[in-house]
């Protein structure tokens, strides 16, 4: 029986979980102050052992309801948590309002054809290249990375870049940083199509050429994949796609001299924070 009890509680979200363990420890404090102090309800004129046993769990469910409000605001809008000594924030927000090195989703031949067709005008991808950068420069970031791996162009006399491939480019007329990612491949009709799988190994490499490019400077990140990607073998949700980020950091090996900034764009509403917390303490203890 208390071994089903105590699987039923570990199933329980985590704020419930804290909620229920300060409340215990809270009322269990209490409890002795008033045994120390001599005091009990019965000076209330209450003798009736269940009336008596009534009002402190009342109190306790009470101060458990409480306690969950208060961390549901605390963590509503951001979350701080360290991933082997990197410090990561989870928050929402524009990823294009950051001050730090933005790392933006594109397709694998970073494609400058923003015209609804190709690329999306209201993507990352394609706000970078018509609103926040400058295309020649763009192309010129593109051309240079592509020697360094040693590139052709293929048919449609484009690159295509590994995935997971990211190309700094810095644009200089606004001081702006940018980490420009190969997140998915467009298929013939051009819809960017990926699995679980590839996303997870397109997401460790894109922590390890972070590493590469970064220069210790702080790093903004989108919750990747919740834009028009189209995945053959889950229901995309935005928290497994956090999920991935962060397990997929936690599993790169990589150690960045930076803070990283996971930014969720949308209501607040979306994603309980407070989840995630202790999300690798949480594992390692199971």
């Amino acid at each position: 029986m208390f071994c089903k009890v105590c699987k039923l509680f570990f199933l329980m979200p985590k704020r419930i979980q804290d909620s229920m363990i300060f409340s215990a420890a809270l009322c269990g404090i209490l409890s002795s102050i008033c045994t120390i102090c001599d005091f009990s309800l019965r000076e209330f004129g209450i003798e009736n052992v269940l009336s008596r046993m009534g009002i402190f769990f009342a109190v306790y469910v009470s101060v458990c309801v409480v306690t969950y409000l208060i961390l549901g605001a605390l963590y509503k809008k951001s979350i701080n948590l360290q991933i082997r000594g990197m410090k990561v924030s989870i928050c929402y927000g524009d990823i294009f309002s950051c001050k730090e090195l933005k790392v933006i989703g594109c397709d694998t031949h970073f494609d400058s054809r923003i015209d609804d067709v190709v690329i999306a005008k209201k993507s990352l991808h394609g706000q970078l290249f018509l609103q926040h950068g400058v295309v020649k420069d763009i192309k010129k970031a593109i051309r240079k990375e592509a020697e360094r791996l040693n590139l052709a162009k293929d048919d449609s006399d484009l690159y295509d870049f590994p995935l997971g491939t990211i190309i700094r480019y810095d644009n200089n007329s606004d001081n702006n940083g940018y980490l420009m990612l190969a997140l998915t491949k467009l298929n013939k009709d051009f819809k960017a199509c990926s699995d679980i799988v590839t996303f997870e190994s397109t997401l460790m490499k894109m922590w390890h050429e972070i590493d590469r490019v970064y220069a210790s400077t702080d790093v903004a990140i989108p919750l990747l994949g919740t834009g028009i990607t189209r995945f053959s073998d889950i229901q995309k949700d935005r928290e497994t796609l956090l999920r991935c980020m962060l397990c997929t950091l936690n599993n790169s090996g990589i150690t960045l001299n930076a803070n990283i900034k996971i930014l969720i764009y949308g209501t607040s509403k979306d994603i309980a924070l407070y989840e995630y917390k202790n999300i690798f303490a949480t594992v390692k203890g199971k």
